[in-house]
């Protein structure tokens, strides 16, 4: 490489348009790999490899995982089918702010780990800390979940198998996925994600065909309606049962900020981060609303295929379940496979995420060095072989069963969403506190949170809230499945705060000394620029032709 094109590659990136734009400061970017002064070898940095269409996908369905296609059906034995649809549509209106602070913050600072270096950053170096051990342990925790769960997918077809022998042939296939970065990770999650969504739309009609006895046995012709919700069975635990359904939800849910961590790796965060964005709303309408309401249409509460330690019947998807009820058993298998595809697909973004959060961790100085070495392609590989070596824990269902140790890590990762969801709202608080104090403008914010502070406020306090309540139910009696998931993931924030508090004495960042400069991109202070690369192309027509022209947005 000759000094002119590194110089040139240096200074300049192409967006989705083929257009040069600014680089950004980000201490993530790609950039040359040879000094520009010295000639000495630089280490190699992440790439920015993610275009729109990878990011918007990511953020419609990538997270769309067993969360939804297996643990809604142990929600629906907790709360109902009228309980676990409340308690969905809370964590999802938590989860609606979150995406909104996060993306605002991410847009103005397009770096990788952005909430754990905002935290630090915004907060208190010791809250960051923990926020950055909590959030990898989360996506540790999800990838081993995912992994525990594919024998339990797998028993639909056979159970000769062991089911560490299903845990370790999929996490190789994930660990070497990973291994070809980002790039390869985001057209991977593209097309999963495009099968996820378009299984979860036909899931819902055919799910609505069902419940209306449009289709079903053909003998026995049955309209469910809210066949289940009567007598008592839209509540059958009461209050009690809503509220155990948090956890579950969180866990389902868990995935909304993978867009403040891949902002460090897009073409052109200004313009991907808030489309992609905008679509956190439509996805918790459609696709876990959705698909939750036809579920309690369909399926009993008590139905025993329902995910749960006391059954000892096979667990069986909601999902497929549907598909059976409607005399549809040859889909059932398609769905079954579609259903292992979403646990490849989240146990991948897993993957991922946790090992850029171990990186964010190592390039600040709170995690041991080597892991911030990223080789050629992109990829932080001793982050991502640490990460994956916690996902060996799924050998343990040898010794434990399968749904227990499932319960217990899908509680670990619910909670700890919500403990990662909270800080985000705190540090997107003291972000907008930071401007008012240093007299700048909110005009320089190229993506802006609606209805600020309401929603930093409510999500704080409900986090908080959700997160202490959810174990309430296994006190007595007395429950360990329960009572491990749902609170030793606070303890061990709460002593790991404490240790870092005691060990760095570290205090609260005045507002008036918050850095609101390193990480900016150079387009947020070129507004000639900036406009136009946040234009957006005007969608005319008709009312159909204008939402073919969405969809197709959307997809490509």
């Amino acid at each position: 490489m000759d000094s002119g094109s590194a110089s040139n590659e240096k200074h300049q990136t192409t967006s989705d348009d083929d257009k040069p734009v600014p680089s950004y400061t980000s201490s993530h970017d790609g950039g040359s790999v040879e000094d520009q002064n010295g000639g000495q070898p630089q280490k190699h940095k992440l790439k920015r490899s993610l275009k729109t269409r990878h990011l918007t996908m990511i953020a419609l369905g990538g997270v769309i995982g067993q969360g939804l296609f297996l643990s809604a059906g142990a929600n629906l034995n907790h709360g109902g089918p009228a309980g676990a649809l409340i308690a969905y549509a809370i964590v999802g209106f938590i989860v609606f702010w979150v995406a909104y602070s996060l993306g605002e913050m991410a847009t103005y600072i397009p770096v990788s780990g952005s909430f754990t270096i905002f935290c630090r950053r915004f907060v208190d170096d010791s809250f960051g800390c923990m926020v950055g051990y909590n959030y990898w342990g989360c996506w540790a925790i999800i990838v081993a979940a995912e992994l525990v769960a594919l024998p339990l997918v797998m028993q639909f077809w056979t159970s000769a198998v062991p089911d560490w022998a299903w845990s370790l042939i999929f996490l190789v296939v994930i660990f070497l996925l990973n291994l070809f970065g980002a790039r390869s990770y985001g057209e991977t999650e593209y097309w999963f994600s495009m099968i996820k969504v378009l299984a979860v739309i036909i899931f819902i009609i055919v799910g609505a065909c069902v419940s209306g006895g449009l289709i079903g046995y053909i003998s026995f012709p049955v309209a469910y309606g809210f066949k289940y919700w009567e007598n008592g069975g839209a509540f059958p635990h009461g209050v009690l049962g809503v509220i155990d359904s948090f956890v579950l939800a969180s866990f389902s849910m868990q995935g909304t900020e993978i867009i403040g961590i891949t902002a460090g790796e897009c073409s052109n965060p200004l313009k991907q981060v808030p489309r992609a964005i905008k679509t956190v709303f439509w996805r918790i309408i459609i696709f876990y609303l959705g698909s939750v309401f036809i579920m309690g249409q369909v399926i009993p509460w008590d139905d025993p295929h329902n995910l749960n330690t006391k059954s000892g019947s096979a667990t069986v998807s909601p999902f497929t379940l549907v598909f059976e009820k409607g005399s549809l058993a040859s889909v059932a298998h398609i769905m079954n496979v579609v259903i292992l595809i979403t646990v490849l697909s989240c146990a991948n973004s897993g993957l991922y995420v946790s090992s850029r959060t171990m990186l964010a961790l190592a390039e600040e100085g709170i995690a041991w060095k080597k892991l911030a070495y990223i080789s050629k392609r992109g990829v932080p590989v001793y982050a991502l072989i640490c990460t994956a070596l916690v996902s060996l824990v799924t050998f343990v269902t040898s010794v434990i069963p399968g749904k227990a140790l499932y319960q217990v890590l899908v509680s670990l990762s619910g909670i700890a969403g919500f403990v990662t969801w909270g800080s985000i709202c705190l540090a997107h608080f003291r972000f907008r506190q930071a401007f008012k104090a240093q007299g700048r403008s909110l005009d320089i914010l190229p993506f802006k949170a609606i209805w600020h502070p309401f929603g930093d406020i409510f999500d704080m306090f409900a986090c908080v809230v959700c997160s202490l309540i959810t174990g309430y139910s296994y006190f007595y009696p007395p429950d360990a499945v329960g009572l491990v998931g749902n609170y030793a993931g606070l303890v061990m924030c709460a002593v790991g705060f404490g240790f870092a508090k005691w060990w760095t004495r570290s205090k609260m960042v005045p507002l008036t000394e918050i850095d609101l400069d390193t990480g900016v991109s150079e387009l947020v202070t070129e507004k000639h620029l900036r406009d136009e690369m946040l234009e957006e192309r005007a969608i005319t027509g008709t009312w159909s032709q204008r939402i073919w022209k969405r969809i197709v947005i959307v997809f490509t």
